[in-house]
């Protein structure tokens, strides 16, 4: 399972074990941060795709081991791409280049990864909407480093400890997607579509869209 490859892989590359490796906290940390945000990529976007049946959930779990292991280009032509009719249902612009053959697996998940890191932290919103203080910051990462929950993440760790509302995580998860870019960006960005070519493919969905919310 995707799980267990993630846990196997965090336990490696975990920071209180550079001790007992030899080797810098730092780098370990870097590691396992690299680990976790493969994860949880690969993890949304099995999500999006578990209905197309099990096979996926195995290459999802073979892709998490590749990327943690080497640098792999994801977007390489032997990725996988799918074939087959595209779902009748309301689809997101990332999994309608998918779904229409047109980006690989290897290169749709790239894609979310890249999306994913041009979102500004939570905590680093909250400062700036002043919810949250710099002291705040220091003293959630601090708590959370020496609890060893590295699992939870930055805004629900906050919750839990009473920095910050059920209200106000929403609100920060809200304005936080609100920032991101656009995942059509990355494509035009590596010049795997033009970005005239992009904006046909944008009115495409929107008719396909249409019609799912329609049922025709």
């Amino acid at each position: 399972m995707l799980k267990t490859a993630y846990r196997r892989k965090a336990f490696e590359t975990h920071p209180d074990r550079s001790l007992i490796v030899g080797k810098i906290e730092n780098e370990m940390n870097s590691s396992f941060v690299k680990v976790t945000l493969a994860y949880e990529t690969l993890q949304y976007a099995l999500k999006n795709l578990r209905s197309q049946g099990a096979e996926y959930e195995n290459i999802c779990r073979r892709e998490f081991s590749k990327k943690t292991a080497t640098n792999v280009n994801c977007n390489d032509a032997s990725g996988f791409f799918y074939k087959g009719r595209i779902p009748k249902r309301r689809l997101l612009i990332g999994q309608f280049l998918y779904y229409s053959g047109i980006v690989s697996w290897k290169g749709l998940i790239e894609a979310i990864l890249w999306q994913k890191m041009q979102r500004p932290p939570i905590g680093q919103i909250a400062v700036r909407c002043g919810i949250l203080s710099e002291n705040d910051i220091q003293s959630i990462l601090k708590q959370r480093s020496l609890e060893r929950k590295f699992h939870k993440k930055f805004g629900e760790y906050a919750r839990l400890k009473g920095y910050i509302t059920s209200y106000e995580l929403l609100a920060l998860l809200g304005r936080q997607r609100m920032l991101h870019r656009p995942i059509g960006e990355y494509f035009i960005e590596k010049r795997i579509i033009p970005a005239g070519n992009m904006d046909k493919l944008v009115e495409k969905l929107r008719i396909h869209n249409r019609f799912a919310s329609t049922g025709t």
